[in-house]
C-alpha cells in the first residue's frame, strides 16, 4: 500500500470511530425499540435472517447511515466495476442490477421438492380442491439480460427446469412464467425494475390475465368470461417516473445504481369492497374495509421524501406479510383461492381479487413443517378452497420454501420421492 493510501486509511478509521459511537448513543432508543420489536429467533435456522434484520434496522438508524453506501457505491462506480460488494451484487451491460452467486446454493434436489409438491396436490384432490403451480422468473434470464463475460450473475434456470422436468413426471400442472413472457415478446426493460429484483406492476397485470386463461382452460374455472377484469381500459393507471429504488439499488447506493425506477400504480375505475385481514410474523395483526385502492394498495410511500425510505414495493398487499386475507363482499359467490407464495403474487392476488370471494396467502418461508401454524393445516384443516396455487420465484423453490409433506417422504432408489399414479417418462 502507498504511503498517501496508509494516511488516508488511519485518518478515515480515526474519524470513523467516534463518528460511529455518537451516532449509537444518539440513536440507541430508536435501535432498542426496533430490536424488541423483532420476531426472537426459536431455532438456529432463523439466526441468520434475525441478525440481517438487526443489521438493517442499525444501519437505518445511524445519521446518514445509508449515505456510506453512497461513498461505498461511488468509489467502485468510479473504478468501473461491474460488481459491487465482492460480487454481492453485479451489473449488466443495460445498467441492471442482480444478485451475485458462483453457484446454485439450492439445500434440496429438484426430485424432493417436486415429490413434495406432488404429495400435497394428492392430499388436495381428496378435498376435491384444484392444486397448481407457477414458476415466476428470477431476473437474470440469458433470453432478456444483456450481461457481460465472466460475471457471476444468479442464474437458476437450468435448475428451475430441472424442477420442471419432474413436475411434468409427476403430473403436476404447472405455469412457467419465463416462457409465457418470452413468447410475449417482453424484454428486460418491460419485466424488472433496474434497482430491484421484482417484476414490474404492469408485468403482474399481464401475469394474472394469463393466470386468468390457464385456470380456465385447465379446470374449466369460469372466471371472467368477457374479459372485463382484463382489460386495462378498466382500469386507472398512473406512473410516477425516477421515483422507485429497490432493493438492490438500497444495497448499492443511488450513484452506483444510476437513475431510479419509475413505478406504475393500476386500480379499478369499476367498484370494489373488501375486507382485508393480515398478520406479520412476529404476530402484529391488522384490517382495513373499504375498495381495492384503500385497503389492497398502499400509496403512502409516494409521500416520502428519501428514496432509501420509499419502497414502493409495497405498494401491493404491503409487499408481503406473513399471513394475509381479501374477502370480496361483491362476490361472495366467487371461487376461493389460496397462495403459497412469495412476494410476486402481491399484485397478482391484488387482480385476482374481484372475480374471487376469498383469498388466502402464506409467505411459505415463514411458516415451519410442524406445530400448529402450518402450511399443510392452512390449506388441508377445515377451511375448503377451490384452488390452491403454489406460486414462487425459482429462489423459494428450496428447502425452507417449500415447508410442507416432508415427514412423509418415502424414496425410491434414485432417491425420489415416487407419487400416486405419477407419469412415468419426463417429456
Amino acid at each position: 500500500m502507498k504511503r498517501y493510501q496508509k494516511i488516508f486509511a488511519v485518518l478515515f478509521l480515526l474519524l470513523l470511530l467516534p463518528f460511529s459511537i455518537l451516532n449509537f448513543f444518539w440513536e440507541r432508543g430508536a435501535i432498542r425499540g426496533g430490536i424488541a420489536e423483532l420476531e426472537k429467533p426459536k431455532k438456529a435456522a432463523e439466526l441468520k435472517e434475525y441478525m440481517q434484520s438487526v443489521d438493517g434496522l442499525i444501519t437505518k438508524n445511524i445519521a446518514g447511515g445509508h449515505r456510506w453506501n453512497e461513498l461505498y457505491g461511488s468509489i467502485y462506480r468510479a473504478l468501473g466495476k461491474n460488481e459491487e460488494n465482492s460480487f454481492k451484487y453485479v451489473r449488466d451491460k443495460k445498467g441492471f442490477l442482480y444478485s451475485g452467486n458462483f453457484y446454485n446454493n439450492s439445500d434440496v434436489s429438484a426430485a424432493e421438492l417436486a415429490g413434495r409438491v406432488r404429495r400435497l396436490q394428492d392430499k388436495l384432490k381428496e378435498k376435491d380442491t384444484k392444486f397448481m403451480v407457477i414458476m415466476y422468473p428470477t431476473k437474470y434470464n440469458k433470453d432478456w439480460s444483456d450481461g457481460y463475460y465472466g460475471i457471476p450473475y444468479n442464474d437458476l434456470n437450468r435448475f428451475g427446469d430441472d424442477v420442471l422436468r419432474y413436475f411434468r413426471r409427476y403430473d403436476v400442472d404447472y405455469m412457467d412464467f419465463r416462457e409465457i413472457l418470452k413468447d410475449a415478446g417482453m424484454g428486460m426493460d418491460d419485466i424488472f425494475y433496474r434497482t430491484d429484483h421484482h417484476w414490474t406492476v404492469p408485468t403482474a397485470f399481464f401475469a394474472t390475465g394469463k393466470l386468468i386463461e390457464h385456470l380456465n382452460q385447465h379446470f374449466n374455472a369460469g372466471l371472467d368470461p368477457d374479459g372485463f377484469y382484463r382489460d386495462i381500459r378498466n382500469y386507472r393507471t398512473e406512473t410516477y417516473e425516477n421515483i422507485y429504488m429497490g432493493s438492490q439499488g438500497r444495497d448499492t447506493g443511488e450513484i452506483y445504481a444510476g437513475p431510479l425506477d419509475d413505478y406504475t400504480f393500476i386500480y379499478p375505475k369499476f367498484d370494489t369492497k373488501f375486507k382485508y385481514y393480515y398478520r406479520y410474523r412476529g404476530g402484529k395483526e391488522g384490517q382495513k374495509e373499504g375498495d381495492m385502492a384503500h385497503t389492497l394498495i398502499e400509496r403512502k410511500y409516494l409521500d416520502y421524501k428519501d428514496p432509501y425510505e420509499r419502497e414502493m414495493n409495497n405498494g401491493y398487499l404491503q409487499g408481503i406479510v406473513r399471513f394475509d386475507r381479501i374477502e370480496n363482499e361483491l362476490n361472495p359467490g366467487g371461487p376461493s383461492i389460496a397462495f403459497i407464495r412469495d412476494s410476486y403474487s402481491s399484485p397478482v392476488a391484488t387482480f385476482l381479487s374481484p372475480m374471487c370471494s376469498r383469498i388466502e396467502l402464506a409467505w411459505s418461508i415463514h411458516f415451519n413443517p410442524t406445530g400448529q401454524g402450518t402450511i399443510e393445516k392452512m390449506v388441508l384443516g377445515e377451511k375448503h378452497f377451490d384452488y390452491v396455487i403454489l406460486a414462487l420465484a425459482m429462489d423459494n423453490f428450496s428447502n425452507e420454501g417449500l415447508p410442507f409433506c416432508i415427514e412423509e417422504k418415502k424414496t425410491d432408489a434414485a432417491g425420489a420421492a415416487p407419487p400416486k399414479n405419477a407419469a412415468e417418462n419426463a417429456q
